[in-house]
């Protein structure tokens, strides 16, 4: 459901990948389109989901450096991650 979600918004917004001249992404992506990320937005969403099995402290951290992580190779700006964060706790709570 996520994916479906965040495609579609992606869709929507078009919104194109940060590209700084010289400075390329350190990763390929499927697609030039950043927002909002799918990667914050599928961690999230499974932080959400699965914080009753495991605890939240154990979840969230690894969802926050996944997100964070798609900074840092440059295919995201924060927007991006901040969006696909809560759109991934938002669908995360209706599947718990």
């Amino acid at each position: 459901m996520t994916q479906v979600v965040n495609s579609a918004i992606k869709l929507l917004a078009r919104r194109d990948r940060p590209a700084l001249d010289g400075l390329p992404h350190l990763i390929a992506t499927p697609t030039q389109l950043s927002f909002p990320s799918a990667h914050a937005s599928s961690s999230f969403a499974a932080a959400r989901a699965y914080s009753p099995l495991v605890g939240s402290r154990v979840v969230y951290p690894v969802a926050a450096a996944m997100a964070a992580s798609r900074v840092y190779l440059g295919v995201h700006y924060p927007s991006d991650i901040l969006a696909g964060a809560l759109l991934g706790t938002f669908i995360g709570d209706r599947a718990r």
